[in-house]
């Protein structure tokens, strides 16, 4: 909030009352607003008081300095702007309090007109509810005068059969009657009918008794003929399998024999396998140590002849007999100490 700008204060404020005062004229403080030039009411009139209250010290002592007076009027300025500033102060927390206050009496109002909008809504819907329900209530009136109407209807019509309902059961009575009758004469012709059919019955169940002893007895002595047959015949398929048995025995023997012969057989081919898997392993070895020595030796013999090559040049040997068996006897020497060498 933008405060207005002070315009009146000590200094111009008893400028204005002198002014006015020495004009002579009544005034009031709306003339010394106007003298001036604006201001508000709560530093305007207390500068005023004060002005009033000095007059007298300014005509009894006209000589006061101005400084005193400029010193007191400061003083005065300085108190009416901080009650100034204070009124200022409780006005604007006033202006909070009044805003706060308005603010939550809307709410509340708002609250408050949610309500009463539902209470009315809910009060409409129980009015048409209870419009309902009055609907409801006058159709099951009519309903009940109808159905009393009907049920006078009823009873009447309930004395009339319940007439119609004495008369059949004594009529009910008569037939009974007359059936019981008609059931004990039926009953005792069942009972001569039943036993009649009794002694036809057993005499019918004694022959047939009979006959199926008769028939049992043939049965019994087929079933005898039968099992003495099956006997015979048991026998002699036992006999047969016997037989049978015995010939397979002999030849499971034989086979037994035949395996264990090609057994004795596969283990003898086997361990004649292994030694000459040895011999040939033992005879590689020779051969290889043969091939070995064959190496050596034909190496031997190149080295002999470049030996003897070197000899012939050396000794400048020609083609006599002579000489040559003299270089091979030495040459010969020669491979018998290296031979020698070797063993050691």
């Amino acid at each position: 909030m933008i405060m207005p700008k002070t315009i009146a204060n000590a200094s111009n404020v008893f400028a204005a009352c002198d002014r006015l005062d020495a004009a002579k004229d009544r005034w009031n403080r709306e003339d010394v607003r106007s003298e001036v030039g604006g201001g508000g009411w709560v530093v305007i009139d207390p500068l005023i008081k004060a002005w009033r209250a000095l007059r007298p010290l300014r005509e009894v002592a006209p000589s006061t300095p101005t400084e005193l007076l400029q010193q007191v009027a400061a003083s005065l300025e300085a108190h009416i702007a901080g009650f100034t500033e204070e009124a200022e102060g409780r006005l604007s927390e006033n202006q909070k309090i009044f805003d706060t206050t308005v603010s939550e009496l809307s709410e509340k109002l708002a609250i408050l007109e949610a309500e009463l909008e539902q209470k009315t809504e809910s009060l409409q819907a129980s009015d048409v509810v209870n419009a309902a329900l009055t609907e409801q209530l006058e159709q099951a009136q009519m309903e009940l005068a109808e159905s009393r109407t009907e049920n006078a209807k009823l009873v009447t019509e309930n004395d009339g059969l319940t007439g119609q309902v004495s008369r059949m059961e004594k009529e009910h009575k008569t037939a009974i009657q007359s059936i019981q009758t008609e059931q004990r004469e039926l009953l005792k012709q069942h009972a001569q009918e039943r036993s009649q059919a009794a002694e036809e019955h057993a005499t019918a169940i004694a022959a047939q008794r009979k006959e199926l002893a008769q028939q049992a007895e043939q049965a019994e002595n087929r079933l005898m003929v039968l099992l003495d047959q099956e006997r015979q015949e048991a026998k002699t398929a036992e006999s047969k399998l016997s037989g049978n048995l015995e010939k397979v025995t002999q030849k499971v023997q034989a086979q037994r024999d035949t395996i264990i012969a090609l057994e004795t057989s596969v283990k003898e081919l086997t361990r004649q396998n292994e030694k000459l898997d040895l011999e040939l392993t033992a005879r590689v070895e020779n051969y290889t140590a043969l091939q070995t020595s064959l190496e050596e030796q034909k190496a031997t013999t190149a080295s002999i002849k470049q030996e003897f090559t070197a000899y012939k040049q050396q000794h400048a040997l020609g083609g006599e007999l002579g000489a040559l068996q003299d270089a091979v006897a030495g040459l010969q020497a020669q491979l018998t100490e290296r031979k020698k060498k070797r063993r050691e």
